[in-house]
């Protein structure tokens, strides 16, 4: 949701209101407001106030990397370790948390390493190029 947000916010320098970016989204423009904040902390959008407010991207999109974008949503690790507890007297449980850890940490690294090299800009003009490439499946229209 905060990438497609992004997305949005990257059509336009002076940027969208909340209900806008909502409506793209199609999502409650509170909850959608709940996730801007975690961007707006981060530093990644700035907000307006007043009557003509909203948000706008802080930096040029292309300068925006979605390594940056998963940091502020400070998101739990891709690899989640179990809830139970295991038993320590047993020969696996008593390692497997340090074990299960050593590859949670790798994966993280590889998660962030493959997203340094995206920008929201980069994923939005990608998402526009499958629109129309979608439309004009269904509508058999394309420009000669």
């Amino acid at each position: 949701m905060s990438l497609h947000a992004l997305a949005v916010l990257a059509q336009s320098k002076e940027g969208y209101t909340s209900c806008y970016i909502a409506g793209s989204v199609n999502t409650n423009a509170v909850f959608l407001r709940r996730v801007l904040a975690r961007l707006v902390k981060a530093g990644i959008i700035e907000t307006r106030e007043g009557r003509d407010g909203g948000y706008r991207l802080a930096k040029p999109a292309n300068q925006l990397t979605l390594a940056e974008v998963y940091k502020a949503m400070e998101l739990e690790n891709a690899l989640a370790p179990s809830p139970a507890e295991p038993n320590p007297a047993c020969p696996v449980g008593a390692g497997i948390a340090l074990a299960f850890d050593e590859i949670a940490i790798e994966v993280e690294k590889s998660i962030i390493q493959t997203l340094e090299q995206y920008t929201v800009e980069q994923i939005a003009d990608r998402a526009i190029q499958f629109a129309l490439q979608k439309e004009v499946s269904e509508t058999g229209w394309h420009d000669n």
